[in-house]
């Protein structure tokens, strides 16, 4: 008997051959099945993580959010009451003819004035 090329000497051969063939094939299958089963849960355990983390980021930029919000209130806040007040000039040193006697604190001076 012939079948796909393959030839045998009579049908008790040929009926292992397939049989063996069919074995074969049904224990790949049966990898491949616990393959997927096995990569199917990897799956979902990842997935649930990402879920995790997902919700962990999500909660974090609300929070940022939420304070880059009240940081901007504060800055108006502070600008405005900047606008109210009267601008100063930044300050600068004395120049030498504007140093005045300062009053020492010491004990030992009776509050008297030292330049």
């Amino acid at each position: 008997m012939e079948d796909s090329g393959k030839t045998f000497s009579s049908e008790e051969e040929e009926a292992n051959y397939w049989k063996d063939l069919a074995m074969t094939y049904k224990q790949r299958a049966e990898n491949t099945q616990e393959e997927l089963r096995e990569f199917q849960e990897g799956s979902r355990e990842y997935e649930a993580e990402l879920e995790t983390q997902l919700q962990q980021i999500e909660t974090r930029n609300r929070d940022l959010l939420s304070e880059n919000n009240r940081l901007r209130m504060e800055l108006e806040t502070i600008k405005v009451r900047g606008e109210r007040k009267p601008r100063q000039p930044p300050w600068s040193p004395p120049t030498r003819g504007q140093w005045q006697a300062l009053p020492c604190h010491c004990p030992s001076c009776n509050n008297q004035t030292n330049l």
